[in-house]
């Protein structure tokens, strides 16, 4: 994936306004602060990209540990430390779609092209063999939605080579719209 990791760097003062801009969406209250699983879904708007375990055994506690006196909530400030740090580092980075390819032909052992949704479902319910890792009914739903070919009258199969094409242009177009203005200004980007 291209996006923020070709061109210019980002400068520094433009990454906090962009993390600032994806963490205010959801301080709900104006308090520098927001719920605990809230923190995974910044991440991913801001393209990192944590398993819930990675969340819950290491980065939640790290983001507490930063401020323990806020009853659970995470502020602002431990937030964006641990984020320009994961940025920097590429800690959380998207898989490339040979990655992503490569492991959708693992459950597709015939090589046909494509999965069955119900295995789908049942891998994604226990990803990695954890059920903490696993999907939630929400994210399942809204994930089959996506995968599945709308053009096809069969929706019981999705067709890795296109989902993968369309989830790593989404992603790769999310990232250049948002870091579009983080980019330094010397290397004519994209």
């Amino acid at each position: 994936m291209s996006g923020v990791q070709e061109g210019s760097v980002p400068s520094l003062d433009k990454l906090r306004k962009v993390i600032k801009e994806a963490f205010s969406y959801f301080d709900k209250v104006g308090n520098n602060c927001v719920q605990q699983d809230e923190v995974g879904t910044i991440m991913r708007y801001l393209g990192q990209f944590p398993s819930e375990s990675d969340l819950k055994d290491t980065i939640i506690p790290e983001l507490l540990d930063d401020d323990p006196s806020r009853d659970g909530l995470i502020t602002f400030e431990a937030f964006e430390k641990v984020m320009l740090r994961d940025l920097m580092d590429r800690a959380y980075d998207p898989d490339d779609s040979e990655t992503l390819l490569a492991a959708f032909r693992v459950l597709d052992p015939e090589g046909r092209g494509y999965i069955e949704s119900n295995l789908m479902h049942e891998h994604l319910s226990t990803r990695g063999g954890k059920a903490a890792d696993g999907f939630r009914e929400r994210e399942m739903s809204e994930f089959l939605e996506y995968a599945k070919d709308k053009e096809s009258a069969d929706s019981s199969k999705i067709y890795y080579e296109d989902y993968v094409a369309k989830l790593t242009a989404d992603i790769e177009k999310h990232l250049e719209h948002l870091y579009q203005d983080a980019r330094g200004s010397g290397s004519g980007g994209r």
